[in-house]
């Protein structure tokens, strides 16, 4: 199973008529499946490439969500 991961696209331009964006992480990577991403948009990142512009409340959310797996019933971390 793989999961995708969120990210933020924080710079994109155009080299030799493909789109290119920089992620928060430094990565740099194709916009071919979200060209009219903006910058500061939040992206679903899946092996490395952006696979869709998430609406930010629902992005917060998940990355919220994911930090708290490792929390039990309790609220300890296992």
């Amino acid at each position: 199973m793989c999961l995708g991961s969120i990210a933020v696209l924080v710079e994109s331009w155009e080299e030799e008529g493909a789109a290119l964006g920089r992620l928060d992480d430094g990565s740099v990577v194709p916009l071919s499946f979200v060209p009219g991403a903006p910058t500061g948009a939040h992206l679903l990142v899946h092996l490395g490439i952006p696979v869709e512009v998430l609406e930010s409340g629902a992005a917060r959310e998940a990355m919220a969500l994911r930090a708290g797996d490792a929390l039990d019933a309790n609220g300890a971390t296992s």
